[in-house]
């Protein structure tokens, strides 16, 4: 007896194909028509899982961000003191890095093709970017209690832009240098 596809099995094997496509050859390089291709599925199953590329790739996006989290929360999981965290997270983006062949951030790569300022991926790409921010100022926060609140923010900010500013330059230029120039600012702030 053949197996039983369900919408969910689809619409994940269809979000699976889409997130790898994406990743490899960019959001708007990325036709519906290749996605079910490779997906092997109907058009109308397509349209009966996402109404639009725009709302599969606002769900590749929150799936991303579930993933790349998780990634990040593994790296950090053996680090003891607030300090290690905070220099576990930029070694973390190190490994990534060289881990992705230097493909670097879905989101960044993704807010480059995306101009319109309210568009749905481009809030989901922000939303990415402030938890990250985030996380930094919890760090920061925890390391530096008896700063005021503008100087851990100052750092924390510091922190974030450090983290995404290296993060595109090692994918610029395909190599660790930033990384090593990052760190030695990371060790004067902390």
């Amino acid at each position: 007896m053949p197996a039983v596809t369900t919408k969910g099995t689809k619409r994940a094997e269809i979000l699976r194909v889409a997130s790898r496509l994406f990743y490899e050859q960019g959001y708007h390089r990325t036709g519906i028509q290749q996605i079910i291709d490779e997906a092997d599925t109907a058009k109308g199953t397509f349209y009966t899982c996402f109404k639009s590329k725009e709302d599969l790739g606002v769900a590749w996006l929150k799936a991303r961000h579930q993933t790349w989290n998780g990634w990040l929360q593994q790296a950090l999981a053996g680090k003891r003191t607030t300090r290690t965290k905070i220099l576990g997270t930029f070694e973390f983006l190190g490994n990534w890095m060289k881990d992705c062949d230097y493909r670097g951030c879905a989101f960044l790569n993704t807010l480059g093709e995306t101009p319109q300022a309210d568009s749905p991926l481009r809030l989901e790409i922000a939303e990415h970017k402030s938890e990250l921010h985030d996380l930094f100022r919890h760090f920061v926060a925890d390391h530096c209690p008896d700063r005021s609140e503008a100087e851990r923010e100052h750092i924390a900010t510091t922190l974030f832009l450090l983290f995404e500013g290296t993060l595109v330059q090692m994918q610029n230029f395909r190599a660790h240098w930033p990384l090593q120039s990052a760190l030695r600012q990371v060790e004067r702030l902390l």
